[in-house]
């Protein structure tokens, strides 16, 4: 559904309200990689918006092509999971550095309890080593409102603007009020050295204007309104950061709330809130950031660094349950208040991964290096045939470190999207180095994992129209592979022979394995019979 009207209430996913804000904020340009749970942010913004929206092959890429728009005296907005923040990390660094041009948002969501990600890491972190804001919203009204703001900040101070929000935010839905769409800013690229040059010479003089604006956004964060205590002679209170704010609501009136949502917080703030307490909580996502600077001031601070609130996994409502009798009490008395069952996930019912997996059991490799993807669940039974999941791109570099202890019939496992984010720079090395590995890319043609986003290797892109298209086998030919081998995984007894083979063979040899994933093909098919239709009305399409 297009959105173009302001002043529409609708109930809208946390994900599709940042897209909106980016949109009525006047962008030019959005980038991303995706990455649960953040790929709907750019999935919105390319139904909605008529301008520049691209997937990238990575996030460092899809950060660098947003800064090469807010060069341009436009706004771009990036999105990406916590985990593709670390490998944007170089770019966001020196960005800080540099300044910006047009405003430049950074759209990032983490993943408390690792639902669809290898650990729980905390973007706030991030925004305070590299000295930049972060504005943390609550719910679906406020990431869009919050996405707008951070856009308005960004063009003030010269920096880039993180958004940060947890997997709650992201995938949960709540109402909407939409406003109007601001008008794009004009072109305006301008060469500017001294700003645009992170070289020693240049370099000492950013960093000092970046320790500049630290109190600018101090001062900036006072007169907001983001950071607000509600509060009227309660003896307890709570500070509430993010969503940790809708929670603390749960627990009635008996606790004053100091809403957070904007980083970096003033101390003043959090000391004269916590002083004349006699209990303090203190709930956010993620790692105790807000928690260590309210201890300086009171020793009656709860939450993670003593105990009374896990470090592992997310929050929910009910934090503070077994710590106050009478929420206690009423959840117990509660009877529809039941932990819902586990779902892990698994490999869907034909797909293409299956039979691979088959047929390289059958081939008995000593070691299999995995990756990121899909693909992982070959770790689980029935196959248990993958030893390892790292990171993006890590399989290739891991199986080569291990094959050069002496490790024969070594192989690595990778999918096609995976490759060319952060494999192609891995497989290089090991050829280099005279790896004797095996590199298998499970070619299925989309981003499977997180809803059959398309790559390059499809030659469609964000928008859904055709692009230039890659080809696996000549990128793998270039890096100076001893063999390339495409096997249909379908075919279970030639890929299991091709396999047996190449375990054995010298150097580093790449099996792609390609068949399109189950949901791909019976979109195609869909899109087939509706063109058919169309085509030919009256007529039943086949």
């Amino acid at each position: 559904m297009k959105h173009n009207q302001a002043g529409q209430e609708i109930i809208m996913l946390g994900d599709d309200a940042i897209g909106r804000g980016a949109i009525e904020s006047g962008i030019s340009m959005a980038t991303s990689y995706p990455g649960t749970p953040a790929t709907q942010i750019l999935e919105y913004i390319a139904r909605n918006f008529s301008g520049n929206v691209e997937w990238a092959v990575n996030e460092k890429v899809a950060l660098e092509t947003a800064i090469g728009a807010s060069y341009a005296g436009k706004r771009a907005i990036c999105s990406m999971k916590h985990v593709g923040l670390n490998v944007a990390a170089d770019p966001l660094m020196t960005i800080a550095y540099l300044g910006t041009k047009g405003g430049l948002v950074l759209a990032v969501s983490d993943d408390p309890s690792a639902y669809s990600s290898q650990n729980e890491q905390d973007s706030r972190f991030y925004a305070k080593f590299a000295k930049i804001p972060c504005l943390e919203p609550c719910d679906s009204q406020e990431a869009k409102d919050m996405t707008i703001r951070a856009f308005e900040l960004s063009e003030q101070m010269g920096l880039p603007v993180m958004l940060r929000t947890v997997t709650r935010i992201c995938h949960a839905y709540s109402l909407v009020v939409t406003g109007e769409v601001r008008e794009q800013n004009p072109l305006l690229l301008k060469k500017d050295p001294p700003n645009m040059i992170a070289v020693p010479s240049n370099v000492l003089r950013c960093h000092r204007n970046l320790q500049d604006k630290q109190e600018r956004l101090m001062q900036w964060g006072a007169g907001s309104g983001l950071n607000k205590p509600f509060a009227n002679g309660q003896k307890k209170g709570i500070i509430a950061c993010g969503i940790g704010y809708v929670y603390a609501q749960e627990y009635g009136p008996e606790f004053a709330i100091l809403k957070v949502s904007y980083y970096p917080v003033s101390e003043t703030l959090i000391e004269e809130f916590v002083k004349e307490l006699e209990e303090v909580w203190v709930l956010e996502e993620g790692e105790p950031f807000v928690e260590e600077i309210a201890r300086r001031y009171s020793s009656r601070v709860k939450g993670k660094l003593s105990g009374e609130i896990s470090r592992i996994g997310e929050l929910g409502p009910d934090v503070m349950t077994e710590s106050i009798p009478e929420w206690r009490e009423s959840r117990k008395r509660d009877k529809h208040s039941k932990p819902l069952p586990p779902r892990p996930p698994s490999m869907c019912p034909g797909c293409p991964h299956s039979k691979f997996y088959e047929a390289l059991k059958a081939a008995q490799p000593a070691f299999t290096a995995g990756d990121i993807g899909c693909y992982t669940l070959g770790a689980n039974p029935p196959y248990q045939i993958v030893d390892t999941c790292l990171c993006m791109g890590a399989g290739i570099s891991q199986a080569a470190g291990i094959s050069k202890q002496g490790v024969k019939r070594v192989a690595a496992v990778i999918g096609d999207s995976t490759f060319l984010h952060s494999g192609i720079p891995a497989l290089i090395n090991a050829v280099y180095n005279k790896a004797n590995i095996l590199v298998l890319i499970l070619d299925n043609s989309a981003v499977a994992m997180t809803g059959n986003q398309p790559t390059p290797i499809t030659g469609i892109t964000a928008k859904g129209v055709e692009g230039g298209k890659i080809s696996l086998e000549e990128i793998c030919k270039s890096c100076g592979v001893s063999s390339v081998e495409v096997t249909d995984p379908y075919d279970v007894e030639k890929t299991e022979a091709i396999l047996k083979d190449k375990l054995d063979a010298e150097g580093v040899n790449v099996v792609i394995s390609r068949r399109p994933c189950v949901f791909v093909t019976r979109k195609l098919a869909k899109m087939r019979r509706k063109s058919i239709t169309h085509i030919l009305p009256g007529k039943k399409a086949p």
